[in-house]
Parts: structure tokens; sequence; C-alpha cells
């Protein structure tokens, strides 16, 4: 398109003046419009291309001067002096544009790379979930509420590893985290809080959640999970506690890991709300 615009759209336009002034006849002076030729190239080419188009206008008005001459001297080399002088503005006018561009797609780049790092920074790497960073970023944000906080230990982790190995516990890892983000609604939040536990956090009183999260629970744990060292059962603890607002988050992670204890307590695989 930038060729199309750029180069044989000014070399039409230079056929069509010449033409007109040709027909016409040679007291129109249609050559002068020629000048306009080199600044619509430079809207859409680059210098060189500009720079080209000029010099193919000047030597048309030129050529065309010699051949069909109106008779006045002057005013054919005012006219071929005011397309020079046109056309070297056109290639400044196409490099300013390009630079500006140019410009344009660093900013945008380094803004996309910011981004991308910004992402990567709060993305844990193995399950694609938030990671403690990204959770905390997204707690601040969504300001004091009612809240519902879970914190979900993965029970067989450990054995897993020790009898299928890492890359089985991996699968593993992903496969719990992938499962409770496809159960839970959008605007609740669970990311990898470290280790083999992931954090939950429900905008939801604590009465609700714990229903919300035992039929999470319920769904999570059916179904045995796929690795490459084989099926595996599925089976996880929760502890969870209501978040009023304005409370730290520390306070209520405290209550979530003392019933998450309980729930491990009591034989694990199982959901466990804390007693106020």
């Amino acid at each position: 398109m930038r060729w199309i615009l750029g180069f044989f759209v000014p070399l039409i336009f230079i056929v069509l003046i010449l033409g007109a002034d040709a027909a016409e006849g040679t007291k129109t002076a249609y050559v002068g419009v020629l000048a306009v030729v080199p600044m619509f190239s430079a809207v859409f080419a680059r210098p060189v291309m500009t720079a080209f188009v000029s010099i193919i206008v000047w030597l048309s008005a030129f050529a065309f001067g010699v051949v069909a001459s109106d008779g006045n001297a002057t005013a054919q080399t005012v006219r071929l002096v005011i397309i020079a002088l046109v056309g070297i503005l056109a290639v400044i006018a196409a490099s300013l544009r390009t630079r500006r561009e140019q410009e344009l797609v660093n900013a945008l780049t380094r803004a996309s790379q910011a981004d991308f790092i910004k992402a990567q920074a709060s993305t844990d790497f193995l399950t694609g979930l938030m990671n403690r960073r990204g959770l905390l970023e997204n707690l601040m944000s969504k300001g004091s509420s009612e809240r519902t906080l879970a914190i979900v230990d993965c029970d067989n982790l450990k054995k897993v590893n020790d009898e299928l190995g890492h890359v089985a516990g991996d699968e593993y890892l992903q496969a719990i985290g992938g499962r409770l983000l496809s159960n839970i609604s959008k605007t609740d939040l669970v990311g990898r809080w470290g280790g083999d536990e992931f954090l939950v956090v429900l905008d939801l009183p604590q009465e609700q959640a714990e229903a919300v999260l035992t039929r999470v629970h319920r769904k999570v744990v059916e179904r045995p999970i796929s690795t490459a060292a084989g099926l595996v059962p599925s089976a996880f603890s929760v502890g969870l506690t209501g978040w009023p607002a304005g409370e730290s988050l520390d306070l209520a992670l405290a209550r979530a890991d003392k019933a998450l204890y309980s729930a491990k307590d009591a034989g694990r695989n199982r959901v466990v709300a804390s007693v106020a």
C-alpha cells in the first residue's frame, strides 16, 4: 500500500496534470500544479521514495517546458525552482513523519514489554495463575469489602513427587490450579500462594462461600488427574475464613491457616471453616 500511494499514485498525478496541460494548450501552465505531487508522496512514502518522486516531478516539469513551452522562460524557471524547493520540503516532511512513526512504534514496544514484564512478575511460571505478588496486587486494587479467604493445600503432592517424580508433581499442581480457576466466578481470585498451596478469595460472606467451596472441592476431586506417570487421585484440604472489610490480610490468613490445620487433623481432603 505504501508503494501504491507513495509512488504509483504520484506518477499517475504527473501524467494527468501534464496531460491536462497539453490538452488545454500552452497558456494554461498546469505544470505548476506538479508542486503538490511530492507533498502527497511525503504523506505515505519513505524519504528515499519521496526524493525519487520529487526528482521525477522536476524532470517531468523541465522536459514538458522544453517540449511544450509557453514562451515565458522566466515563468518556467520560477516554476522549476518552486517545484525543486517543494521537493526538498517534501523529503524533509517524509523524514519527520517517518521519525515520528518510529518513535511511536518504539514507545508502543516499550509499553508492551513493560506490560509483559509486569505480567511475568505477577504470574506463577508453573501453573499460569497469579503468584503471591499478583494476588497481593489484586487484593489491594479491589478495595475493602466483606470477602472470604481460603487456603488450599494439596494433600498428596509429596507422595506424588516421591513415587512418580517431580514432572508428575508439576502436572498435578497445574491440574489442581486449573480446576480451581475453572470452578470459581470470574470476579473471584485464585493464585499459587507458594509450594503446594493456593489462595482463593471469594466476594461472598463466609456462610455462602463455604457452600461454594464445598461444591468446588467436590468437582475438583471427583476425577483423578492424568500425568505422564499415570492417573493420580485428586485430593486437597481447604481452610477458609470470613474476611471483614478493613481487617488486615495477616489476621485473615492466620485464621484460614488454623482452619486448614483442622482440616488436615480431621483426615484431610475436606473443607473446614474457621470458627469466630
